[in-house]
């Protein structure tokens, strides 16, 4: 059952917060999603309301002159979008504040500031009773106004803007994690340092656990301090924000820190990451995730009077974009038992670096959980090309032989990589590949069958059927077959199609047949919702039933199912 109800022009406030009432007790049992409608030239009161059985949630739109006030009302979070209300707006206590989790603010730089139109609004919402106790994250959205900076913004000192901060803070006094995002601000406003500085040190103190700085804009990078801030647990470098401060930040709480994000550089970055400015290196006790996004070549000079340091003792997370940073074993130094997750780029297998990845069982990691492949860049496809001596063999295999899981993504589609795969050694452990690889047949799914005797999954694409590259030949019966192949994998349990493939039903259905047969555990094919050509058992048997019903029982087996 579904209830819309249209737009209205204005509505009374008491009527509205009645309403809200009533939707939120109809959320209990029916979901009610949300939807914005912005109209940008009349003060208006908006609620665009609307029921139905697949989402748990009411919204109510305020829509005041660009301004914005959102309540969405879920079981686990409610999302609050706090405008520069007019002045005269009346709004009454909200009762059900001690539910919301998360507070967004939008504030255009530097007006509200300024006029103190804000802090007069927020701080008429706290005198009736409003207040956000419960909520455990503040995002900060500072844009610029319309007009670009105004004159008046000389006459901003860091005092008004510690005094919006504050009041931010007063309003989410639990508060444990914050997001800034400048959007549309102008870095080349170097007057405006000491504000940003001022505007995110006030906001990140106290109950602040952790902190992300973030900004939209292309140029040179936004300087911001954060100075007093401590014992953090996490801590995002955003994009377009200057790195030393940050690194330095990192330095300070790397005793207290859980997740780090970092975008160094230069080595000047990674010195300050361990070093700090000082010459005592750091040892982040406490670091699990260590996400890092990096430009540029491999630096080594730096590090090679520090052999012995291990910033990184317990991570158990490393993500890597861009170059990998070192040619040597860093980031792996000290925590070979806890690394369980991680993501590289394709480079630091092609270019050789990190030891050939031996230095994985070097430093003890003999378990990981997952690893992940990605960004096979034209760059990298030239240098092995061109380094025609260079294999890649032997990193993938000391991976294969300590990883479980194995993933690549729609940019990571070499035949380097699939050959060294395919050439896995017998000591490869890989129980799960998520291979995105369009042009997948049945002798390449079986090829990889042969080099993993471990795997019980597989995904990818499977390419189009061709009679010339059919598993079984025509003239060959299927006992023969059977006696000289089977069992091909006794662990080998289901196929995937993701949605990203462009695969056809009936390709599919010409690969599963033969596995099905040669695995004797094979039982499930998972297709996404957007393949083409569905397909039924009926039409399925018809193409097989003669080459296959020696083996009816094998194919009965198979389960096809949609996948999400």
């Amino acid at each position: 059952m579904s209830l819309q109800l249209s737009s209205f022009q204005i509505l009374p406030v008491l009527i509205v917060h009645k309403v809200v009432e009533y939707l939120e007790g109809r959320a209990r049992n029916s979901i009610i999603p949300n939807l914005n409608e912005h109209n940008k030239n009349k003060a208006v009161l908006t609620p665009l309301l609307s029921v139905s059985e697949n989402w748990r949630m009411a919204a109510l739109v305020s829509i005041c002159d660009n301004c914005t006030l959102d309540f969405e009302y879920s079981r686990s979070a409610i999302e609050v979008v706090i405008p520069a209300w007019p002045a005269d707006f009346s709004y009454p206590g909200f009762r059900k504040t001690l539910l919301v989790k998360r507070v967004v603010v939008t504030a255009k730089l530097w007006k509200n500031m300024c006029d103190g139109l804000f802090c007069k609004t927020i701080s008429r919402v706290q005198y009736e009773g409003v207040r956000f106790p419960s909520a455990s994250t503040l995002v900060l959205l500072l844009t610029k106004d319309r007009n670009g900076s105004s004159s008046s913004d000389a006459a901003i000192s860091p005092e008004m803007v510690a005094c919006f901060a504050r009041t931010l803070r007063r309003l989410t006094p639990a508060v444990v994690r914050v997001k800034v995002e400048f959007s549309s601000v102008s870095t080349s406003e170097t007057n405006h340092a000491q504000l940003y500085d001022t505007l995110v040190s006030e906001l990140c103190h106290g109950s602040v656990k952790r902190v992300s700085v973030h900004s939209t804009l292309v140029g040179s990078p936004l300087s911001v301090n954060l100075r007093g801030i401590s014992e953090l647990t996490g801590l995002t470098h955003g994009r377009n924000i200057s790195c030393v401060p940050f690194a330095r930040l990192a330095y300070l709480n790397a005793p207290t820190l859980k997740t780090l994000k970092a975008r160094p550089a230069s080595e000047a970055d990674w010195t300050d990451l361990i070093y700090g400015g000082t010459t005592i290196p750091a040892s982040y006790t406490s670091l699990r995730s260590l996400t890092l996004a990096i430009a540029g070549t491999p630096y080594s000079s730096i590090w090679e009077e520090v052999k012995d340091i291990a910033p990184f003792p317990v991570l158990s997370t490393l993500g890597i974009s861009g170059s990998y940073p070192f040619d040597d074993d860093l980031l792996f130094r000290g925590n070979g038992g806890t690394m369980k997750t991680l993501r590289i780029p394709f480079s630091a297998i092609a270019r050789n670096v990190l030891g050939r990845f031996g230095v994985l069982k070097r430093r003890g990691v003999t378990r990981m959980t997952r690893v992940c492949i990605d960004e096979v860049t034209e760059a990298d496809r030239e240098f092995l090309t061109t380094n025609t001596g260079v294999s890649i063999e032997r990193p993938i295999h000391n991976i294969l032989d300590v990883a479980r899981s194995l993933s690549t993504n729609d940019e990571t589609n070499d035949d380097h990589l699939y050959k060294a795969i395919c050439n896995a050694p017998s000591t490869a452990i890989l129980q799960h590949l998520d291979f995105d690889y369009e042009s997948l047949d049945v002798r390449n799914i079986i090829d990889l069958l042969v080099g993993l005797p471990s795997l019980a999954s597989l995904t990818c694409g499977v390419g189009e059927f061709e009679e010339s590259t059919a598993l079984i030949p025509a003239n060959e019966r299927p006992k023969t077959l059977h006696a000289k192949h089977y069992p091909l994998s006794i662990n080998f349990r289901m196929l995937r199609v993701p949605k990203t493939a462009n695969s056809k039903a009936k390709d599919i259905a010409y690969a599963a047949m033969p596995l099905a047969v040669l695995c004797p555990n094979f039982t499930h094919v998972d297709i996404s919702p957007n393949l083409r050509n569905d397909f039924g058992r009926e039409i399925i048997w018809a193409a097989f039933s003669d080459l296959f019903e020696p083996y009816s029982d094998s194919l009965r087996r198979l389960v096809y199912k949609r996948a999400d």
